[in-house]
């Protein structure tokens, strides 16, 4: 069956992210599994500063189960008072253990139909501790599936316009394709986006755009695409303003190593997009091979 990882530290933020986790979960038929991941050698959740003897991990591992339990109660109640005859329930899970937060996500991804991690981002009271340590990146960086970063109050509305930011250079075929299995359950456009400096258009720039809608796209296939170019010196400057200005209802990034959009995703720059995200916004990871995208 397929799942929605729902990543939490039992912040607001990351209780707000669960909420919002559902309601995709319930429009797209999919089942949660909530779960909070101990680091060993970590931070505390709730300190974000005290280290954690180890002869305290079993104590920790209970409290959180308890709260884990919470939650799902908490969503179970909010399933049932909007169900309808009909209407898909989603089943809710619970998971705790210590370990590395990508390896969890691994193992998870390896037993388990998963469509993708959700992630809090940002609260009014200041980074949520999956922030903490650069914990963000990590999860982007090392995790083997998509991330939905969730900014914190941001409503469900559904997915009528979704980004695809790119910078036309590699292929985006396959993270074409596994959108389209997502704009089914939403009616959605996609608008391909392409983040350029401020400088004189190169000659081949027109050529690099046409060969991508060209060969990557298949718009015959698929014909609600089209392209937007916004001209920025800064990748997160363009894309905040893309938020901004756009109606659009999710931001898609691929994520690689040594590319265009890693100093998105590194230290300080992080931090700083987390605090003018205003859109979710969904990565998928540039290493993952066709067959280990989501169906959606």
């Amino acid at each position: 069956m397929k799942t929605i990882l729902v990543l939490t530290d039992f912040s607001v933020g990351a209780d707000h992210a669960a909420h919002y986790a559902l309601k995709l979960a319930q429009k797209i038929k999919a089942n949660l599994l909530l779960c909070h991941i101990i680091e060993q050698g970590g931070a505390n959740p709730n300190t974000a500063l005290a280290a954690w003897p180890i002869v305290n991990y079993s104590s920790f591992e209970t409290e959180s189960m308890i709260d884990l339990a919470d939650l799902a109660g908490r969503l179970k109640k909010q399933v049932n008072k909007n169900v309808h005859p009909g209407d898909f329930e989603p089943l809710i899970e619970q998971y705790c253990k210590p370990g590395s937060i990508t390896d969890t996500i691994d193992e998870i991804a390896k037993s388990r139909h998963l469509l993708m991690a959700v992630i809090s981002m940002h609260n009014d009271e200041g980074l949520s501790a999956l922030l903490f340590n650069n914990h963000a990146s990590e999860i982007i960086e090392g995790a083997n599936c998509p991330v939905l970063v969730v900014p914190y109050q941001a409503q469900f509305a559904g997915f009528r316009k979704i980004s695809f930011a790119t910078d036309l250079t590699h292929s985006g075929t396959e993270v074409l394709h596994s959108l389209y299995g997502l704009t089914k359950y939403f009616d959605s456009d996609i608008l391909i986006t392409h983040v350029a400096d401020e400088e004189p258009e190169e000659p081949e720039e027109q050529s690099v755009i046409d060969r991508f809608f060209n060969n990557e796209t298949a718009m015959k296939n698929y014909p609600r695409v089209s392209y937007q170019a916004i001209k920025s010196k800064s990748v997160t400057a363009g894309l905040d303003w893309l938020a901004e200005h756009t109606d659009i209802d999710l931001l898609v990034l691929v994520h690689r190593k040594r590319n265009f959009f890693q100093k998105i995703f590194a230290g300080s720059i992080t931090q700083k997009m987390a605090g003018h995200l205003i859109k979710p916004m969904l990565v998928f990871p540039g290493s993952a091979v066709p067959e280990t995208l989501p169906v959606f």
